[in-house]
């Protein structure tokens, strides 16, 4: 474990955090690199503590400032073919949320990390996740379960997804990393559904099945808009791999 004290530079447009986010950083953090073949990764939040297992550094960067993968440019290699544990200690028992907890990642990144960035808006194709003509198939969750959104491969050559009290904006994360392009949701609807959405990807030519975009219409009653229009990209300028301790 180490203490994770930093300074805040902006230098000639180029940041390693911004200034709103100088006082929030981890009292302490371990960072190892986890060597195992395990393809899923784990978050779990408590009070005063954020425990992140077998994840890659892109997606810290995404957690920390809130984009989605197309989003971040110059991203080396390794921070999507090495993934690690990180356990780091607030020192209170605060709660951290998904949006309270950006600034300590950003913290955490220009501290062990070597991370530096800068902002660019540029033009890119983004896919707009929106209710089809006839409205969508969604079903309310009720009653009890746990919150779970997973990915998994079927016997036939599918991908299932498999959603308990899931919401859209995560669907529209999925959809992200799926298609390769970014995708927002754009529904209007805030609620936690119970789904399951199974298409054949693009990469196995010998499954027989609906496409991603055609399952999304078909299964969900939603459907993704394509169109160019600016968007918020963090450019990374610098990063390095952490030391373990």
């Amino acid at each position: 474990m180490r203490v994770g004290l930093l300074l805040v530079a902006l230098v000639a447009g180029v940041s390693s955090v911004t200034a709103q986010s100088a006082e929030k950083v981890f009292d302490a953090v371990s960072i190892k690199r986890n060597r195992t073949t395990a393809a899923a990764s784990d978050t779990n939040t408590t009070p005063g503590r954020l425990s992140l297992v077998n994840v890659t550094v892109l997606s810290v960067v995404l957690r920390a400032f809130g984009v989605m993968g197309p989003q971040v440019v110059g991203a080396p290699d390794w921070l999507t073919s090495e993934r690690y544990d990180i356990l780091a200690v607030t020192g209170d028992g605060t709660a951290l949320t998904d949006e309270s907890r950006r600034a300590y990642l950003q913290n955490l990144l220009a501290d062990r990390f070597r991370f530096s960035f800068h902002r660019e808006t540029r033009e890119a194709r983004v896919y707009s996740l929106v209710p089809a003509k006839d409205g969508h198939k969604l079903v309310s969750h009720a009653g009890p379960g746990e919150y779970s959104m997973r990915v998994q491969p079927t016997d036939d050559g599918r991908l299932r997804l498999r959603s308990t009290r899931g919401n859209l904006s995560r669907l529209a994360e999925i959809l992200t990393g799926q298609l390769g392009e970014l995708v927002t949701d754009r529904t209007g609807l805030s609620g936690e559904y119970d789904f399951t959405l199974d298409w054949v990807p693009n990469l196995n030519d010998s499954a027989a099945g609906p496409s991603l975009f055609t399952s999304v219409v078909e299964q969900l009653g939603l459907r993704l808009e394509s169109g160019k229009r600016p968007v918020e990209a963090i450019v990374i300028d610098r990063i390095e791999r952490p030391t373990e301790d």
